[in-house]
């Protein structure tokens, strides 16, 4: 007897042969069209027939067939990636934002990357500068700390670049770059209107940043929004000036608590209260509550940015709602054209906003 080896080759174990993913060649001839056809259409070029593309499509299902990004940037220098840097994913507005810019890449055949660039500064100087590695074929960018001579001194961008969000010059932006905003002034003056429409008469904003840190957002919302609502009660015959700006550390909900208690304790006749984001506004409302004070009875409350939070608090928060879906598409689109080699001055784009009214603003008569 041996000492435990086989010599059946039948009874030989066999390493399973691992299967060889599907290929182009497999979707040509499960489609019945040659290789260079299935080529053309995964490239996404138009001179294909549309009986002849919905069959590759079936076919590519079938087999499960998926192109190698590796290989495809190779053969045409792109990659169908687009980076999306953003100052945070903690903000419910911004992971909102990604949402939509996924949903508007994939519906053109791209791929979106998330870069966080919360490290400060330094990551978004990394950013603009094309990353240590690139990170696919263009960025959309929303900066937060970078200041504008930053952009002054920057002639030219390595990369195509669309930015977006309030912390910008409207000027002198570098070339290969595009610029999608809100009117931040416009938008909170219209949500100070409707509180004043309301027949509020004393009124805050809870959002103003503190000054002793230059580097704090240099050129940020926060201003424009002041001004906004400094503008819409002055044009209704109130003075400005005697409308308290409640400083807050950040925009966080823990920071609009706290801030609702420290503006009851110095102006306990506040009956409208105008928040720099929904986030502060959460807090606030909180913070209401627990001093005794009824939404919207007692206290009308805005905020901006219609976080998808905002609809399920108690009350329903009445804010500002920007057009994400237009901001995201129009964003995109313009990248892509920048990618696809469009090559002249910056472009500046508004996206367009409305008032969402809900329950946190009703008229100050009304009781319920």
């Amino acid at each position: 007897m041996g000492g435990g080896g086989c010599d059946n080759p039948a009874m030989t174990p066999q390493t399973p042969r691992r299967r060889r993913p599907p290929g182009l060649r497999d979707v040509a001839e499960l489609a019945g069209v040659s290789m260079k056809t299935v080529s053309n259409v995964v490239h996404g070029y138009a001179r294909v027939r549309p009986e002849t593309r919905e069959r590759v499509q079936a076919a590519i299902e079938r087999t499960g067939y998926r192109p190698q990004l590796a290989a495809q940037q190779l053969r045409t220098g792109a990659s169908g990636i687009v980076t999306l840097a953003l100052p945070s994913l903690t903000f419910s507005y911004f992971s909102d934002i990604a949402q939509h810019f996924i949903d508007q890449a994939q519906e053109r055949g791209r791929t979106v990357v998330l870069h966080s660039t919360s490290a400060g500064r330094e990551q978004e100087v990394e950013v603009l500068e094309g990353f240590k590695r690139r990170l696919g074929d263009g960025v959309i960018f929303n900066p937060l700390l970078l200041e504008e001579q930053y952009f002054r001194s920057v002639d030219e961008l390595p990369q195509p670049t669309m930015l977006i969000g309030e912390h910008i010059p409207d000027r002198d932006l570098p070339a290969g770059s595009d610029y999608v905003r809100v009117d931040n002034t416009r938008a909170t003056s219209d949500a100070t209107d409707h509180l004043l429409e309301s027949g509020r008469r004393t009124f805050a904003f809870v959002g103003d940043l503190p000054t002793d840190d230059p580097t704090r957002h240099p050129h940020g919302s926060a201003p424009l929004r002041i001004d906004g609502f400094r503008r819409s009660l002055a044009r209704h015959g109130l003075n400005p000036d005697r409308a308290p700006l409640q400083r807050v550390e950040n925009w966080h909900r823990h920071d609009g608590r706290s801030a609702a208690h420290v503006l009851l304790d110095e102006h306990p006749d506040v009956d409208a209260i105008v928040c720099a984001n929904d986030e502060l506004a959460l807090g606030v409302l909180a913070g209401l509550r627990e001093r005794g004070r009824r939404v919207p009875q007692d206290v009308g409350v805005v905020g901006y940015d219609d976080s998808p939070e905002s609809p399920y608090s108690f009350p329903p928060l009445t804010t500002i709602s920007p057009d994400k879906t237009f901001l995201a598409r129009i964003a995109l689109d313009m990248l892509i054209e920048r990618i696809d080699g469009y090559d002249g001055p910056p472009r500046i784009v508004t996206t367009p906003h409305q008032l969402v009214v809900r329950d946190s603003s009703r008229a100050a008569t009304l009781e319920i």
